[in-house]
């Protein structure tokens, strides 16, 4: 017996071996760096079995790259997306170009042009070229423009990897300080139009921007510098940063000070929109004093009606995004009944093309936040209006691919199906997309990943707010899964306990009912003081503590303030 024991633990100890040596040359688990943001994913936990470094070059090693025809006005256009991947990968990890001709293609010249005359053409980033006889053999050293050209042509051919753009950034944030403005500006557009977060390559950006930027003070009435930086450029930046979940507050008060002293001009509609929402976003309208309605008499200095349906929604998008929205309701039923007109005249072919379809959904959250959160306005609207409304809501439309499930999302449904608790994932509720609905009952599971925080906080993005407290005003109960906690929980059975515990809380605790961004009242009242004063018959508390005291006014808790001793 002691053989056959002995033969099948050396069997599975084989088996075991072979599993882990298979999943290493597969290379699918790499090491990614802490600070690795992946939106719309759980940062898992994916480890190397021999090596970061090694893992990264044996997983994605690049094929011989090819001499390529001249590069079109269209970053993108002729290549291909493996071709694309290559590049990238190459310049991600060695941090050279392979040979001279792509370099000319990547910055847009003739293949007839020698190789020192396209690295000079390609800008003052190339630190030194290898001189060699075939262009083929060519190596070129990257530097700043070429990067930012990489991250360009990525953007264009839509290339998310995730882990080769993260290198990328690591080689560009010692380059950053020593970039003009049009360079920086260039590459925050690039990786925030991927949607890649990546904190210290915008801090970088972040401290080189409040260096570039002018003083008020220094030029009240333009200059050079105010020249480099537009209205339209600070709107680019305000909303690259918005997409990165960043709230730089430095560089978001320069901003504000430029435009209040009108050192680089007066903005647009379009930019004063663009500006608006960004602060909104990130939940910075309240910094903004004054200079907000000012940009939001440049958005409607021609009228309601002279402005385009999409740009009314936006704007009472904006106000129920920066909680101005109950102090302004007449405002955004007169926009609703504005933009009615345009939107009940659109023909069924507008409805299926991209910004139909944008603003179906904006439609829709309009109609479920005055629905849901403000009833009697919801009820007075204008018949046009709520004919606009009712038509975005009756919309037919192609139904969608359903969204694949994460892993974050995958994980606790697992552990809801271990304690028996039937629930559906990504549920499409109106215009919110839910992430776990329970079966039988009204409770909402927020598997709330990074990107769903404000970058170097806790605190939630202003669009997810706005989802919970409309949630909430529906009669769902919602249970918060932050991605930080769920992730220092390891094992299997803390995490069932976890989500457990949780859903108890989110029934029975009051201070779970009401939205999380709502303002703090006085702490010393608490709802759960004296609950045995209110309890009927059969659910009177037999504990003496809860007869012990009256209610009272808590503003006189407090004495009054006295005189100060000087």
């Amino acid at each position: 017996m002691s053989g056959a024991h002995g033969s099948a633990r050396c069997a599975r100890l084989l088996a075991s071996r072979v599993h882990e040596s298979s999943r290493a040359l597969r290379g699918r688990w790499l090491q990614r760096p802490p600070w690795l943001k992946l939106p719309g994913r759980e940062l898992g936990s994916l480890a190397s079995v021999t090596g970061g470094a090694a893992a990264l070059e044996a997983a994605t090693l690049p094929l011989p790259l090819r001499l390529l025809p001249a590069a079109r006005p269209n970053p993108a256009a002729g290549w291909n997306p493996e071709e694309v991947r290559e590049l990238l990968h190459y310049v991600a990890t060695e941090g050279v170009v392979e040979d001279g001709a792509q370099l000319v293609r990547l910055s847009g010249n003739t293949q007839d042009e020698p190789v020192g005359k396209a690295a000079a053409a390609a800008g003052a980033g190339s630190k030194d070229c290898v001189e060699s006889d075939n262009v083929d053999d060519a190596m070129v050293q990257c530097g700043i423009t070429e990067f930012v050209l990489v991250a360009e042509l990525t953007c264009a051919a839509r290339q998310r990897d995730y882990v080769l753009l993260a290198a990328l950034a690591e080689r560009l944030v010692p380059e950053v300080p020593r970039a003009p403005a049009e360079t920086l500006l260039r590459l925050a557009a690039a990786y925030s139009t991927l949607g890649v977060i990546n904190d210290p390559l915008f801090s970088s950006l972040a401290a080189s921007l409040l260096q570039l930027l002018p003083q008020p003070a220094v030029a009240p009435h333009g200059g050079v510098e105010a020249e480099c930086f537009s209205t339209d450029n600070l709107a680019k930046v305000a909303r690259a940063f918005a997409m990165q979940r960043m709230r730089h507050e430095p560089l978001f008060d320069r901003i504000a000070q430029l435009l209040q002293a009108q050192t680089c001009g007066t903005p647009t509609p379009s930019e004063a929109l663009s500006l608006l929402h960004s602060t909104a976003f990130l939940r910075l309208g309240d910094e903004l004093g004054d200079l907000w309605d000012l940009l939001e008499r440049c958005v409607v200095v021609e009228g309601y009606e002279r402005l385009a349906p999409s740009t009314l929604a936006e704007l009472c998008y904006i106000l129920f995004l920066a909680r101005r929205a109950e102090a302004r309701l007449d405002d955004v039923a007169a926009m609703l009944d504005a933009l009615s007109t345009p939107v009940l005249a659109k023909d069924a072919s507008f409805w299926s093309k991209p910004e139909g379809a944008a603003l179906q959904h904006r439609l829709l959250i309009l109609r479920s936040a005055l629905r849901y959160l403000h009833k009697d306005v919801f009820k007075g609207l204008s018949p046009g209006a709520a004919g606009a409304l009712r038509r975005a809501h009756r919309l037919e439309l192609p139904r969608r691919e359903p969204k694949p499930v994460v892993n974050f999302i995958r994980k606790v449904s697992k552990s809801l199906t271990k304690l028996r608790i039937g629930h559906f994932c990504n549920v499409d509720r109106g215009p919110l997309l839910l992430d776990i609905v329970e079966r039988d009952r009204k409770l909402v599971y927020e598997c709330n990943h990074f990107d769903r925080f404000y970058s170097g906080s806790i605190d939630k993005i202003a669009s997810m707010c706005l989802q919970e407290r409309i949630v909430k005003a529906m009669g769902y109960r919602v249970v918060q899964v932050p991605h930080w906690q769920w992730n220092k929980i390891k094992h299997r059975r803390q995490r069932i306990e976890y989500i457990r515990m949780s859903r108890y809380y989110a029934i029975k605790d009051r201070r779970e009912f009401g939205p999380r961004d709502e303002p703090h009242e006085d702490l010393a009242v608490s709802q759960l003081d004296h609950l045995g004063e209110y309890f009927f018959r059969k659910q009177r508390p037999s504990s003496h503590w809860s007869w012990f005291a009256p209610r009272y006014d808590a503003g006189k808790r407090l004495p009054g303030g006295s005189a100060s001793v000087s």
